[in-house]
């Protein structure tokens, strides 16, 4: 029996919002639900020496743009698989912090290389966790091209709960997509056979419409906007004097986005 047999039809939902970021020269526009989880400051700067924030030079570490959660599949599977909610948490990360080598990564096997270097804290805590799993092998990480980028891909988390995907943005910042899949199977068991390489497809559709733009030498009329912007549906819920219409919540069925 096929996958195609066991699991039901998979899909990503319209989106109800696009969510739209500066970092250093990238403007990256994501689509999303109108209830994500989003930073209101949507123009990052990293420095390269001191790797924090232009702004707080005292700061390192990551930021965290954006979390999202939507279901796989459409509204009439849900009643059967309740569970089947991703959760999808977009990071912006200096090389460094991850153990990652700075410069430019100019082939396929140095960015599945540096990946795994990201991961060998990880791997230690396999080693002492019953049920995590953390990449650990060069074979463990594999790398694809989608939205024309490179992007490696491994699981981790517990019982591989969690689909991380990461890509190089400059010689020193990389960005990282995770997708949370542990609402799909039992709690503290391993992922129904087949299950992964089956929902596989639908997270590289996700990232095909992630867009990554480079703004060194475009105007900024011809960039998408930086903000967070619900859909058009809800732009037009404003009455005549310019208030927002309060929705009767009786009326309305929940969103495919968010919980």
């Amino acid at each position: 029996m096929s996958d195609n047999q066991l699991y039901p039809p998979i899909c990503i939902p319209d989106p109800t919002a696009t969510y739209c970021f500066q970092v250093n020269g990238y403007r990256l526009a994501i689509e999303c639900g109108r209830d994500a989880f989003y930073d209101r400051c949507y123009d990052f700067e990293f420095d390269e020496t001191q790797q924090g924030l232009v702004e707080k030079p005292e700061v390192t570490g990551e930021i965290h743009p954006l979390q999202d959660s939507f279901y796989a599949l459409n509204e009439s599977f849900r009643g059967e698989y309740p569970g089947w909610i991703v959760t999808i948490n977009f990071q912006v990360w200096p090389k460094t912090e991850l153990s990652m080598k700075t410069g430019s990564w100019e082939s396929r096997e140095s960015l599945a290389a540096n990946t795994l270097l990201a991961y060998r804290r990880s791997a230690l805590e396999a080693d002492k966790r019953q049920g995590y799993i953390s990449p650990k092998q060069l074979n463990e990480i594999s790398v694809l091209e989608s939205g024309g980028r490179l992007w490696s891909f491994c699981e981790y988390g517990d019982f591989g709960s969690k689909n991380s995907f990461l890509t190089e943005l400059t010689d020193f910042l990389v960005l990282t997509v995770d997708i949370d899949t542990v609402s799909f199977w039992q709690r503290k068991t391993y992922p129904p056979e087949g299950l992964k390489d089956y929902l596989k497809p639908l997270f590289i559709e996700y990232l095909s419409r992630i867009q990554i733009i480079p703004t060194e030498g475009v105007s900024e009329s011809e960039l998408p906007p930086l903000g967070f912007y619900p859909s058009e549906r809800e732009e037009k819920e404003i009455d005549s004097e310019g208030n927002t219409v309060v929705e009767d919540a009786s009326s309305t069925s929940p969103s495919e986005w968010g919980w």
